[in-house]
């Protein structure tokens, strides 16, 4: 457990090294930023420096470098005067600035403008610098701008990282979840804990845990029905043996009618606890006898054959009534029991003078068993049930134990096959359908 992944750890280690990427990211993108805003700046301080040190008055307006190098609005307010009060120098004499007394920084306004105004008076001279106060402002606002620009487009990328790094670190639950659903309802191995992450580790031990109580059970479940099952069966079969004894020494018939009464009722008591054995065999784990191609249509005709006796004893009209070719790989015992199961239902829920028809058809891949009956069919309420164990539609009269389509349908499942019951549109009864996947044949 020490090896485990640690979703914590994870994506404490994800998280802090994105933050770290945006932070030098932002801190290098507003530095390079915030230098060239700088350098564009002191650029053009050394060369008002350049034009305006010295005794020689500059003109107006005038730039060594050529126009269009610099924004005139940034250029500063150079006024010069002597002892007496008279100007020595003034770069731009359009622009009319007072005289300040002290030396000291100070906020004036102007025409149009508001200044920031450094004073520098001595003895000889007082020399004035002033500066608009809206491109000290825009110079700030720039800065502040370009300073934040890097953060703005890291946001968008950081999330979009995040969510990156959020989907590799659920990635491996998402994995757990598809190992848990995909698992065979009969597996018997616990869950792998190899990729599962460390906090997860619990909540995955519980769930092994919580499979190994309930496969306890079920095997618990499966033993008390074999083994109730085969108990049952030496009893039955001894009572069957009284019974002859007791036909063979009835000479003059007077028990003849009880007799076969309870003849009966072994024999339907025999077959559910064969019923029962069989279901408890498709219930166990162990694995079943290996598929072979199976001849569907084949297969139809021989369980018709089987079942054409009892169809006769009840008047009811029993045929195939289309025989596509189509082979399917299965179990032969299997589909057997499932189709015997289907068609033997139909002729007890069909009335005498009814008929039941089986028909084998091929659409596509698939290949399809349909056993159509005359009968009163099913409620709808009861068609979700009819697959549930002891359950038995209306009527209940009707001979059976309600584990027939039981047996069917896990029978079917270990076929992968998928077996399903509905009502016949164009008139009354029912229709069993049995789809299995086509193969070739051998």
């Amino acid at each position: 457990m020490s090896d485990a992944i640690s979703i914590r750890r994870t994506a404490f280690i994800w998280l802090a090294g994105l933050m770290a990427a945006i932070g030098i990211c932002a801190a290098a993108g507003s530095y390079l930023l915030a230098r060239r805003e700088a350098a564009d700046f002191l650029d053009n301080q050394l060369r008002q420096v350049a034009l305006y040190v010295g005794d020689t008055p500059s003109a107006p307006g005038t730039d060594p470098d050529g126009p269009g190098t610099h924004d005139p609005e940034d250029d500063f307010i150079v006024q010069v005067w002597d002892a007496s009060g008279k100007p020595l120098r003034q770069s731009h004499p359009a622009i009319t600035i007072p005289r300040q007394a002290a030396s000291g920084f100070r906020d004036l306004p102007g025409v149009g403008y508001d200044w920031r105004v450094y004073t520098l008076a001595t003895a000889k001279r007082t020399v004035q610098i002033s500066l608009r106060m809206d491109v000290r402002q825009e110079l700030a606002t720039s800065a502040a701008l370009q300073a934040a620009l890097p953060i703005v487009v890291l946001i968008p990328l950081s999330l979009l990282m995040l969510g990156w790094i959020i989907d590799r670190i659920m990635a491996r639950l998402d994995r757990l979840a598809v190992t848990v659903a995909s698992r065979n309802p009969t597996a018997d191995d616990p869950v792998p804990i190899d990729d599962v992450p460390r906090e997860v580790i619990p909540f995955v031990s519980a769930i092994n845990q919580s499979l190994a109580r309930l496969r306890a059970l079920l095997e618990q479940q499966q033993r008390f029905i074999s083994d109730a099952a085969h108990e049952l069966r030496t009893p039955l079969s001894a009572l069957q043996i009284q019974i002859d004894n007791l036909r063979h020494n009835d000479r003059d018939g007077r028990f003849a009618q009880r007799l076969t009464e309870i003849e009966a009722g072994i024999g339907r008591a025999t077959g559910l606890v064969a019923k029962l054995l069989r279901l408890a065999r498709y219930d166990a784990p162990s694995s079943s006898p290996p598929p072979q191609p199976v001849d569907l249509a084949q297969l139809a005709v021989d369980v018709v054959a089987q079942l054409t006796p009892l169809a006769e004893s009840r008047s009811i009209d029993l045929g195939i009534t289309r025989r596509d070719e189509a082979v399917a790989h299965g179990v032969p015992a299997d589909l057997d029991i499932i189709l015997g199961n289907l068609i033997e239902n139909a002729l007890h829920y069909t009335p005498p003078g009814g008929s039941v028809d089986v028909a084998v058809e091929v659409a596509g891949q698939e290949a399809r068993i349909e056993v159509r009956d005359t009968g009163p069919g099913i409620p709808q309420d009861d068609l979700a049930r009819v697959f549930e164990r002891f359950f038995r539609a209306r009527p209940q009269d009707a001979e059976g134990s309600g584990l027939g389509l039981a047996i069917a349908r896990a029978a079917a499942q270990r076929n992968n096959a998928r077996l399903s019951l509905a009502n016949r549109e164009d008139g009354s009864g029912l229709v069993a359908s049995l789809v299995m996947q086509r193969s070739a044949r051998p």
